[in-house]
């Protein structure tokens, strides 16, 4: 009878012992204690039939850089099981949850955060936030940064001062989320949309009473690789490298340098984004072109371009005319002078055609 009675209690406490054990899943985020420390491993008992394994390398993610038993700490199952029935845990795992939850939080608020700069990549600035890289595009860094970054990067892309970000790199900026996706690792943060309500009032009101096609003085801002920023009065607008002049443009550089008083014409407002055109000011060498170079007019001008298909020749600054390779009768190099004669113009298209053959043509059945 008491054999039966110890048997009886045994199952018991071993049935209740099976109710108090947890069974884990994969993402599932635990809390224990460290039971033990060794140079490979950190077992933590979570409640589970077996302790849970964090690799001794993810010691270094905690505040103190150190651990010791009877410590608390939180991780996320990463391996369910290994093939010796343990958990696998990771502390890395539970700090980008972590980290993801509150930039979750930060978003759904609208809060704004600190984050550090730590790198750049096409068009933008790579920063850590919460533990997460974060992607703030070079047009949504405010006007101090947008210059000194660029200011830096015009010295090129090995100088000391472009290495640094123009020595942004390391230095923490203040921000705030506008597009979050954790499932795809996403996350893009703006500087400008972090700044005081007062200021964005006010420059909302600025913005207001800019309309399109008004022509305005300014000065420029900053010389870019792609255009100059013009200063309209505390709100910024881009003067696009092929909106300087109706010529090619190689570099914004030839033109302006900061300072310079220039005049504008406002020709698109999109959202903040404010287009500008100096060449609008000026006049189109394609208007009236087909008085100017009619049918069968004779033009002696230089060769600026070789291509596969022909050449082409500069007739006035802006306007270039196409001499097919088939209405050549010799090769044509850059800075040729060449003589040829007008084929075919048309000026909405932008189309000019030459040959040079049609008059040694004309020479030989005079």
């Amino acid at each position: 009878m008491a054999t039966q009675t110890k048997t009886t209690e045994l199952k018991e406490l071993m049935l209740k012992h099976s109710k108090q054990v947890k069974n884990y899943s994969f993402g599932e985020p635990v809390t224990g204690k460290i039971v033990h420390v060794d140079k490979r491993y950190i077992l933590l008992d979570i409640g589970a039939k077996s302790e849970g394994l964090i690799s001794s390398d993810e010691i270094k993610l905690l505040p103190n850089k150190k651990v010791e038993i009877g410590q608390e700490l939180s991780a996320i199952v990463i391996y369910p099981e290994d093939s010796r029935g343990n958990l696998i845990l990771s502390l890395k795992k539970a700090r980008s949850a972590k980290g993801w939850e509150a930039l979750e939080i930060a978003f759904r608020d609208q809060e704004i955060i600190t984050v550090n700069v730590i790198d750049y990549f096409k068009g933008g600035l790579i920063v850590d936030a919460f533990g997460q890289r974060g992607f703030v595009p070079i047009s949504h860094l405010n006007r101090s940064h947008f210059e000194q970054f660029n200011n830096a990067m015009a010295e090129g892309q090995t100088s000391d001062s472009a290495k640094s970000l123009g020595g942004l790199k390391g230095t923490p900026i203040q921000v705030k989320i506008i597009e979050i996706d954790s499932t795809k690792n996403r996350l893009v943060l703006s500087e400008k949309e972090a700044r005081p309500q007062e200021e964005l009032l006010i420059r909302e009101e600025k913005l207001s009473k800019i309309k399109l096609g008004e022509v305005v003085e300014a000065k420029v801002s900053t010389v870019l690789p792609y255009g100059v920023l013009v200063d309209l009065g505390g709100i910024d607008g881009l003067v696009h490298i092929s909106e300087i002049a109706w010529e090619k443009v190689e570099s914004a550089s030839d033109y302006f340098k900061v300072g310079d008083p220039i005049t504008v014409k406002i020709i698109g407002i999109d959202d903040d984004k404010i287009a500008l055109s100096v060449k609008e000011l000026k006049d189109n060498p394609w208007d009236n072109v087909e008085e100017k170079y009619p049918l069968g007019k004779v033009i002696t001008s230089k060769v600026t371009k070789v291509v596969p298909f022909g050449v082409f020749v500069e007739l006035e600054k802006g306007l270039d005319g196409l001499i097919h390779v088939s209405e050549t009768v010799a090769p044509l190099n850059v800075g040729d002078d060449v003589t040829a004669v007008v084929v075919n113009v048309d000026s909405k298209q932008r189309k000019l055609a030459l040959s040079v053959r049609q008059i040694e043509d004309s020479k030989i059945y005079r």
